[in-house]
């Protein structure tokens, strides 16, 4: 007997303690859910998720005929989503350099369908203590860490881990991963954030803080915990929590009523029933991020009820194999290509898109790349420099952060912007250093000064 289920949704976004602006955007609507991190500046990362969402939320509500044909509009969605971001920045120059990760998904038919481009997260959490990532990290510090040059530790704590490898608007076509539908029990959730999240919360207790009763406690409790581990970037939450749709008497927790099923599994694959319109209004809100890390999903994922495994492409990239825009400079390197030894040509437009701010003989400068070789070849190059700021008049813990190359931009507008913080610091340190008293000292007439002029005059 096919048992029915509900699903509620929670959602809520937070500025954190640091950032001054949002770039992110997220999309809560009856049937589609999504994260987008915008890069490339205030400006141009809010237009870069706003706009990655629109494609997806046309998905919200529709029915699809199979498993197959919910995969690939979902992964088209993307698609479109890479071309309009790209189209936004060809047609408006402040605009150009921006990007966003964009994580999505779709229920249907008692499933939940996942893709994503990026570094925003989707995790499942059954049986009230087993969390799963369920996306794997489009990151430099993730391919690091899969090619045994970074431990887990190392990657929580490297300075290149906010380099994502993959973004939606950085080049003509994007790489969409596909995962196959996870068959959704009673109890579960779906967690879909941004690194806001993950950076300062680690998994476990993202897990502890998941078991509260009510889903908007939940929620908060995961941004008050991001919160307070420093706050040092944009949180972005969209909570599903999966109920049957008959709950037992006892039970502690309401569902939100679903309204109508898309339609009945095959007798074979009638293991849930999904619900797919909760009573909640589509929402979409900006929101930022920035850290990385992550684990393969993929080889602890069987007891999901389906044969795990990504699909890289997906079946509609396959079909399109060209696209009418160019390629916009963004803060993304494809670490991945750049780890197989690839630096030379194609290389070098990758690392374009990166920047930091680091260390000239003596002076900040503005460098492309990441501060790090690879067999002995650097991976950076200076962008611009003649700043006129001495790195040994910032504060020492800064002046050590720009040798180190830990300062990362992710456009030159950024890392202009940077340096001019630098140098009204070091402005304003000289302004408030006290002037030298010019009262002569007891016994000293000032005569000897004033004889050494005479004796410099012709």
């Amino acid at each position: 007997m096919t048992r029915g289920l509900r699903v509620s949704v929670h959602s809520a976004s937070d500025v954190g303690r640091v950032r001054e602006g949002n770039e992110d955007s997220f999309y809560a609507g009856s049937t589609v859910f999504a994260v987008a991190d915008g890069m490339g500046g205030h400006q141009a990362g809010e237009v870069a998720s706003r706009t990655a969402l629109e494609p997806i939320a046309e998905l919200d509500g529709q029915m699809f005929a199979s498993q197959q044909d919910a995969d690939e509009s979902l992964v088209e969605a993307i698609t479109e989503a890479n071309v309009a971001v790209v189209a936004e920045g060809d047609a408006d120059p402040e605009l150009a350099g921006m990007g966003t990760t964009l994580t999505a998904a779709i229920l249907r038919d008692g499933r939940v369908h996942l893709a994503h481009v990026g570094d925003s997260r989707a995790y499942l959490l059954r049986d009230g203590e087993s969390i799963t990532q369920l996306t794997t990290d489009h990151t430099l510090v993730e391919q690091l860490v899969r090619d045994g040059r970074l431990s887990r530790d190392e990657a929580a704590n490297h300075p290149q881990r906010s380099v994502v490898t993959r973004a939606i608007g950085v080049e003509r076509q994007v790489q969409v991963d596909s995962l196959p539908p996870i068959v959704l029990q009673p109890g579960d959730q779906i967690l879909l954030c941004s690194d806001g999240l993950t950076g300062p919360v680690d998994d476990a207790e993202i897990a502890r803080l998941l078991e509260r009763s009510d889903g908007d406690a939940a929620v908060q409790a995961l941004i008050d915990a991001a919160n307070d581990a420093g706050g040092p970037d944009n949180i972005t939450v969209v909570l599903l929590r999966v109920r049957a749709s008959r709950p037992a008497a006892d039970s502690p927790v309401e569902p939100v009523d679903a309204g109508q099923a898309t339609g009945p599994l095959p007798p074979s694959e009638q293991q849930a029933e999904s619900a797919t319109r909760p009573e909640a209004p589509a929402t979409q809100i900006r929101t930022r991020t920035e850290l990385a890390s992550g684990d393969d999903w993929a080889t602890r994922m069987g007891h999901l009820g389906d044969e795990q495994g990504v699909d890289a492409k997906g079946p509609s990239m396959r079909r399109r194999e060209k696209s009418r825009r160019g390629p916009k400079v963004a803060a993304v390197v494809l670490g991945v290509v750049l780890l197989l030894g690839v630096v030379a040509g194609g290389g070098y437009a990758l690392l374009s898109r990166a920047y930091f701010v680091g260390d000239l003989d003596g002076e900040v400068a503005i460098y492309n790349g990441i501060p790090q070789n690879i067999a002995g070849v650097p991976l950076h190059w200076v962008r611009e420099g003649g700043s006129g700021v001495r790195t040994d008049d910032l504060p020492p813990f800064l002046a050590e952060r720009v040798r180190e190359g830990d300062v990362t931009a992710g456009s030159l507008v950024e890392a202009r912007e940077i340096i001019e913080s630098y140098r009204e610091r070091v402005e304003d340190a000289e302004a408030d250093e006290p002037e030298p008293d010019p009262t002569p000292a007891p016994g000293d007439t000032g005569d000897d000064a004033e004889d050494a002029d005479e004796a410099a005059l012709p």
